[in-house]
């Protein structure tokens, strides 16, 4: 047994490393060499040095717990971290630099690394349920989930997305800092379509990175923390299969990947709650007393917002309209359009050729009119189950090869 120890902590010491040099690797690619990473360099996030400081600390947590004794029970901890979150949100609108916020932001501040260690063990109960554990050589008596579960509830880094204005095409992406202004992010898009007219630029906001450990959106709810925790895992995991090894080819294996990673991570978060349960709301909603207001009668006249199919149809027209060379005509439409859903309650701060680029990728979103999104909800209800899914996903990485999983090829 001594001996699969250690071999299984050699293991980790070697994904410690490629965590570092992968880090490198993709610092380096999305350094500076054109007018769109000469834009963003000023606000490049450096992969390096958040690796280095972020890498060790999971570990550390873990020996501190032989010394440190908690202090109420994982919902409690939870609970709390989530209000505080609510009250930092409320105090940073109405007391910034208070010493009420400052006092909140420690107190979360303290509970972060219980909180990140009590997701990463029921996201892992999960998925050693769902049978995702690696079985390599040595490790197939002991079923361990690898890469072991580990993520930092941090503001995520920003994204630079560049597409040709003539079509959508995501033509490069780059890392930028986190917590940009939109005074910033639109003076970065500014200089970038300055710089080369022929291109569209958006600074998008990511949720999460798939960095080893992964960066998670500190300021998104339970619910979306624990969805983006799969999703990340799942990237970390599939880079051991031929769908992951693809990602960096772009097309069909980018856009099978994150479609992956999108609805397993969703299904595996089902799961979750249904194990685990959510949290507790704070105060009952009030129950309406006989003088209430009642709620307006919906106009029938008025047909319902349905912001999927608004989004899927615009990407089809502008679609059109770029195949035809009417490039300013479809800037106008997806401006207009961008006007039209904030009135009904769905804002997006910029529209454009980067917009649908970017968000693309991921076929099971209104962002996208790709086939690969009901040809993989289909492959989920064949195989059964999330864990299934994976599996059967994780080895191919083309359109063709799905539809031959489907059986239609």
């Amino acid at each position: 047994m001594r001996y699969v120890i250690a071999a299984y902590a050699a293991c980790l010491t070697l994904l410690a490393v490629f965590a570092v040099v992968g880090a490198a690797l993709v610092f380096e690619a999305t350094g500076p060499s054109d007018a769109a990473e000469a834009a963003a360099n000023s606000h490049s996030f450096n992969l390096i040095t958040w690796e280095l400081e972020h890498l060790p600390q999971k570990w550390l947590y873990k020996i501190g717990g032989i010394f440190r004794e908690e202090q109420g029970s994982d919902d409690e901890a939870l609970q709390r971290y989530f209000e505080l979150g609510d009250e930092i949100g409320r105090l940073a609108g109405d007391a910034p630099g208070s010493d009420e916020l400052a006092r909140a932001e420690d107190e979360r501040g303290d509970l972060e690394a219980r909180v990140e260690d009590i997701i990463e063990g029921r996201v892992t109960s999960v998925l050693e349920e769902q049978n995702l554990a690696l079985e390599p050589p040595l490790f197939t008596d002991l079923g361990l989930i690898f890469p072991p579960l580990d993520f930092e509830l941090d503001p995520p880094p920003r994204v630079l997305a560049v597409s040709p204005r003539d079509r959508i095409e995501l033509d490069d992406s780059y890392l930028l800092t986190p917590g940009l202004s939109s005074e910033t992010a639109l003076a970065i898009e500014s200089s970038v379509e300055t710089d080369d007219p022929d291109v569209s630029a958006l600074v998008v906001t990511s949720g999460g990175v798939a960095t080893y450990p992964s960066v998670i959106n500190e300021g998104r709810s339970y619910e979306r923390i624990v969805d983006t925790v799969f999703h990340e895992w799942l990237h970390q995991y599939l880079i051991f299969f031929p769908l992951g090894r693809s990602y960096f080819e772009g097309g069909e294996a980018r856009t099978l990947n994150e479609s992956v990673a999108n609805i397993a991570g969703s299904e595996l978060a089902r799961l979750y709650f249904e194990k685990y349960g959510g949290l507790e709301p704070e105060t009952p909603p009030p129950t309406p007393g006989p003088s209430s207001t009642p709620a307006p009668t919906p106009d029938p006249a008025e047909e319902p917002f349905d912001f999927s199919a608004e989004m899927r149809a615009l990407r089809v027209e502008v679609e059109e309209m770029l195949a035809d060379g009417r490039i300013k005509e479809a800037e106008a439409l997806m401006e207009r359009k961008r006007t039209e859903f904030e009135a009904k309650g769905r804002y997006i701060r910029r529209l454009n050729q980067a917009y649908f680029a970017f968000y693309g990728f991921y076929a099971d979103t209104p962002a996208s009119i790709d086939p690969i999104g009901p040809k993989l909800a289909t492959l989920l209800e064949q195989a059964g189950s999330p864990g299934e899914f994976v599996r059967q996903a994780s080895g191919i990485t083309t359109q063709g090869e799905l539809d031959r999983l489907l059986g239609g090829g």
